[in-house]
């Protein structure tokens, strides 16, 4: 009977409730005095005192409810995504939502107590400075001191992987990675032992090692993993199966209120199956990302931007490539042309130079047949015949010099004939021998007395010896010295022969070998390979 009692009491107070709400709208109406404000008021009213009615309530549980309208209760500030705090201490996740309606149905306010872990909210709910925990999993060590409602998030365990696997069987033997401390690493840690267990701090940690390919796969709960997958967007990541066992959370009351554990029973089956839906879409739902929102998308958009920026890298590159050759070669030409331009004023002056020994010889002549004349009539004079003989050795040093520019300014095709070397330094020496006394530049020579005859062109030769003397006269500038010699030489090693790109010489030969040395700064290293180049000078043109 006292159990019948309790069942149709709930009932009686809901139907005297209902009595005196029809009552009250009738009375309302036939004395016209109930206005729009006034109903409102009244339906406000009369909905708070009825609310505890639909859920069913005892009396007792009403007056408890009367009697305590703060419930006070902590959080997992890191439990996402079932309840974490925000960084604005915004209290979110899966329970936070469950609260809201069960505060909503209730009619009363739960007051969240401020905590550093969740090891201080399990102290302080142990002390009853707090009445209950949101979302926590059943235990036997938990049973001894708090009471729990039936689970009101129920999450299936998964199996993720970023390889080709079609079920949790084909990875034995494989790296399996998971929260430490959480329900899965005690579930695998004692039931499955072959697998080598990774534990991390956290899942996205898991989910990292696991996109990475450092391990094998992870497993979690689902709620968990599309959480961390609307954060972070792991593309290549994908469920391999779901595991029999699932991740329950209920509501936890202090040990000494079981008529809290009971209210919260019946309010959370009082929730209708669209409310919990509700809930479950919103955190267990991986919603379809919009194309330009997927990586793949991006590393589409991305890998472009790069070929195109390598595309206009190279076209830049080759631009700059061709103005640089462009600006090469014109400084070639330029070059060049300033060359040819020089070779046609040395010519000129080639010109010049015979036209001026052919107009200096006849004076040359007559001065010659005046010096005879005078050494006929000075005969017995000594002084006068030593001036005479003074004139004889002017002119003939002229007439060597003036035979060596007329040499020297032919332009004939090559003219091989035995001739002596010696001879040919000496002619060219006797040349540049203003050039070398205006620079004050000793000439040392040392040419051998034995040397044979050869095949020469002597007036080309001379122009090489010339144009070597004269460069050391001009690099030296003044007081320097210049060293000439000639003797025969055997070609011993084919190092002496990098030079020879005709072939002219052999191993073993005899050769005649003539160097020519200046105490000047040397050419450049730079200049070196340009130095048989034609028209290359280093002198400004």
């Amino acid at each position: 009977m006292v159990e019948q009692e309790k069942t149709l009491t709930p009932r009686r107070d809901k139907l005297r409730n209902a009595s005196f709400f029809s009552f009250a709208l009738l009375r309302c109406c036939a004395e016209k005095v109930c206005s729009p404000v006034s109903g409102l008021v009244l339906l406000a009213c009369l909905c708070s005192s009825f609310a505890h009615a639909n859920l069913l309530l005892s009396r007792d549980e009403q007056a408890w409810l009367k009697a305590h309208p703060v419930i006070r209760f902590a959080v997992d500030p890191d439990f996402v995504p079932f309840e974490w705090l925000t960084k604005n201490g915004e209290y979110r996740g899966m329970a936070a939502d469950y609260m809201a309606l069960v505060e909503k149905k209730l009619n009363i306010r739960f007051q969240r107590v401020h905590t550093d872990s969740w090891l201080d909210a399990m102290a302080m709910i142990r002390k009853h400075q707090i009445d209950m925990l949101p979302a926590l999993v059943r235990s036997p060590e938990r049973e001894k001191y708090l009471l729990f409602t039936p689970p009101h998030i129920i999450v299936p365990g998964v199996l993720i992987s970023a390889k080709d696997y079609d079920n949790i069987e084909q990875l034995q033997g494989k790296k399996v990675v998971v929260v430490g401390g959480y329900v899965w690493d005690d579930l695998i840690g004692h039931h499955r032992t072959d697998v080598h267990l990774i534990r991390v701090e956290n899942t996205r940690d898991g989910m990292e090692l696991t996109a990475l390919g450092a391990v094998d796969g992870m497993v979690s709960d689902l709620a968990s993993v599309v959480h961390a997958l609307r954060e972070d967007t792991y593309s290549n990541l994908h469920i391999v199966s779901y595991l029999p066992h699932r991740l329950e959370l209920g509501f936890a009351v202090r040990g000494d209120w079981g008529i809290l554990r009971d209210i919260l029973a019946k309010t959370l089956a009082s929730l209708t199956e669209q409310e919990k839906k509700t809930i479950a879409d919103k955190w267990l739902t991986l919603e379809e990302t919009d194309f330009w929102h997927k990586p793949t998308f991006w590393y589409s958009i991305l890998s472009g931007m790069a070929v195109l920026l390598l595309v206009l890298g190279m076209v830049l590159i080759w631009n700059r490539i061709l103005k640089h050759q462009v600006v090469l070669r014109t400084r070639a030409l330029e070059n060049a042309q300033m060359q040819l331009i020089h070779a046609e004023k040395m010519e000129s002056i080639g010109r010049l130079a015979a036209g001026v020994a052919h107009e200096v010889k006849n004076p040359l002549a007559i001065i010659q047949m005046a010096s005879d004349f005078l050494a006929q009539e000075v005969v017995g004079n000594k002084e006068a015949y030593e001036v005479v003989r003074d004139i004889d050795d002017a002119v003939d040093r002229a007439n060597i010099v003036i035979r060596g520019l007329l040499d020297f300014s032919r332009g004939e095709k090559l003219d091989l004939r035995l001739a002596d070397i010696n001879e040919v330094i000496e002619r060219s020496l006797q040349l540049v021998a203003y050039e070398l006394r205006q620079h004050n530049v000793e000439v040392v020579s040392r040419l051998s007395k034995v040397l044979p005859a050869m095949q020469i062109d002597s007036g080309k030769l001379q122009q090489v010896f010339v144009n070597l003397f004269m460069n050391a006269a001009q690099a030296m500038k003044a007081d320097g010295q210049l060293k000439v010699s000639s003797r025969l030489y055997t070609v011993a090693t084919e190092h002496e022969l990098r030079r020879d790109r005709e072939h002219h010489f052999r191993l073993g030969e005899k050769v005649i070998l003539v160097e020519v040395a200046d105490s000047g700064p040397g050419i450049h290293e730079s200049d070196q390979k340009k130095i048989f180049d034609p028209f290359f000078t280093s002198k400004p043109l």
